[in-house]
């Protein structure tokens, strides 16, 4: 998975506003752990030995589970304003 760097810079943005525990960090997540709008979110989970970790500045930001990783293996995760709403997008080619 490809991420760009205005997605990295707004997951180490997230990251520092929101986890305050360095045994926990942004992870990815797809439906049935997604209930949320749209087919991915983010949410805040502890690092499991199973995780594909970015990091960004030696800092974890996202964990993504090994095998949802592979699914994405060509995918794109950006961060973009479109019409005045900014937000996460996910180009699955």
């Amino acid at each position: 998975m490809d991420i760009t760097d205005a997605a990295k810079a707004e997951l180490s943005r997230l990251r520092a506003l929101r986890v305050h525990d360095n045994a926990r960090c942004l992870r990815l997540v797809t439906p049935p752990q997604w209930a949320g709008d749209g087919d991915f979110g983010i949410g805040i989970d502890e690092v499991q030995d199973s995780d594909y970790v970015v990091e960004v500045d030696e800092v974890q930001v996202l964990l993504v589970d090994w095998d949802l990783a592979s699914r994405l293996a060509n995918a794109v995760l950006d961060f973009k304003t479109v019409s005045g709403v900014s937000g996460f997008s996910l180009d699955i080619y």
